[in-house]
């Protein structure tokens, strides 16, 4: 048939040593597959180069030499409690603070099982803050204590000898920094803050001494947070009368001027009333009263003896 094609078959035969592949079970095959960093080439026209470097970064800036920074002279209220009024006589057991300018001011105690280890944790405090003004009550005693402590230790505080000292017992005798001529009283801080602020004394001093003994670390903690609280008390109503802040609503006396006045105390011989005078012992410098017929008292706070003057 035309345009048909003729197919054919042969078949040829090699001899060889080759095995034929026959699959007979899976081999298993680990392995660790790491990713190839990609290759972190890209060309920039120098068109793209001329607009990044007019628009998006900044102007060369020469830096001039820095002007002396001086930090706000900030106040520290500060007490402290001891076993005695002399620094060779006792030891400081707590060292309290409070800031007065905070948002929110909370007292806060350095107390530590011994003196020197109080004494260090209160440094690292003063050394690390930004305070250049002590306030407290009769500031010289704390002020003095703490410096003669310094000393007994061998510490190192050049901020402490720094320091300004601003006294509330001067301010509530004298008013004025300066020496002002006069036989003024200062009182005591209880005193002011019971005529103040209507308050109340959280404990006789004498019982201090008994929760020193006792190791009652939380009353003591307790009786000079209430010091700091009273200090402040006043250091506000100065900064009051002064015009520094607002005082109508802040700080307020629970009584009014139509309280009636306290009564007297009954008299153990009826018909008589007895005489008393102002003394002030001259161990602690606590003010309190005696009888005009006394000869000697016991001061009730550290049981010293005051002489008639």
């Amino acid at each position: 048939m035309a345009g048909e094609m003729q197919a054919g078959l042969s078949v040829e035969w090699i001899d060889t040593t080759e095995e034929p592949f026959r699959p007979e079970k899976t081999t298993e095959i680990f392995a660790t597959l790491e990713p190839l960093e990609a290759e972190q080439t890209t060309f920039f026209t120098p068109e793209w180069t001329d607009f990044y470097d007019s628009t998006v970064l900044p102007p060369p800036i020469s830096y001039g030499a820095l002007p002396e920074f001086e930090a706000q002279k900030r106040e520290l209220i500060i007490n402290i409690e001891t076993t005695g009024t002399l620094p060779w006589e006792g030891r400081i057991v707590v060292i309290g603070v409070l800031d007065p300018n905070a948002l929110e001011p909370m007292a806060i105690n350095f107390i530590q099982e011994s003196e020197l280890a109080t004494i260090d944790e209160f440094l690292a405090f003063w050394e690390q803050s930004s305070y250049t003004t002590l306030v407290a009550y009769n500031v010289a005693f704390d002020y003095r204590f703490i410096y003669a402590v310094l000393q007994k230790y061998r510490k190192t505080s050049a901020r402490w000898l720094q320091a300004k000292l601003y006294d509330l017992m001067q301010q509530q005798k004298q008013v004025k920094d300066s020496f002002v001529p006069g036989f003024n009283k200062p009182g005591t801080l209880e005193q002011w803050s019971t005529y103040l602020f209507g308050s109340q004394p959280y404990a006789p001093q004498k019982q201090v001494f008994k929760w020193i003994e006792q190791g009652n670390i939380e009353e003591i903690v307790n009786f000079n947070s209430d010091k700091l609280v009273k200090a402040y008390g006043l250091w506000v109503l100065n900064k009051v009368v002064e015009g520094s802040i607002p005082g109508m609503e802040i700080l307020a006396r629970p009584s009014t001027e139509t309280e009636s006045l306290p009564p007297v105390p009954a008299s153990d011989n009826p018909g008589h009333s007895e005489e008393t005078i102002p003394v002030q012992c001259p161990k602690c410098l606590q003010d309190q009263t005696m009888p005009t017929t006394a000869k000697v008292v016991n001061c009730k706070v550290c049981e010293n003896p005051i002489a008639h003057p």
